[in-house]
């Protein structure tokens, strides 16, 4: 009798987690776009760049911690599994092997940094130097030719 209630209560504790991880599960499904902004948020995630599960699934940790929700490591992962895969169906994450994948989502574009435009050089009338004594003591020709006396 001892082992039927010990097994019943230890059901009961796993189909009340089983029922708490499917919460979680849909409010994360049910948020994506605001877990998007969070992830981008903690990790590197621009259009086109590359995006790994793990980053996704410590995302998600972290964010359910946020919102005062535990979940633990083998159900997080469960959970990333699914955010991923709902991603993947709206091709905002196209997978590139089965841990990472592109994201395709153009309004994470990295802003545009032009370079500042070059300020043109100041540009000063070369010095004048004054002419140099021709050996003799003559007066040297100017860069202009010779000048009538």
């Amino acid at each position: 009798m001892q082992s039927q209630i010990g097994f019943t209560s230890t059901c009961t504790l796993t189909n009340h987690r089983k029922q708490e991880t499917m919460k979680q599960l849909s409010y994360v499904l049910d948020h994506h776009k605001e877990i998007l902004g969070f992830l981008k948020s903690r990790f590197p995630m621009y259009h086109q760049s590359n995006f790994f599960f793990r980053d996704v699934q410590y995302g998600i940790m972290t964010f359910m911690e946020r919102k005062e929700m535990k979940v633990s490591y083998p159900d997080a992962e469960m959970i990333a599994r699914e955010f991923v895969r709902k991603l993947e169906k709206e091709g905002i994450f196209l997978a590139v092997d089965r841990q990472t994948w592109a994201v395709n989502y153009p309004e994470y574009r990295k802003p545009v940094v032009k370079a500042p435009a070059a300020k043109p050089a100041a540009t000063a009338p070369p010095a004048q130097r004054p002419p140099a004594a021709a050996p003799g003591g003559a007066p040297a020709p100017t860069p202009a030719g010779p000048q009538p006396a």
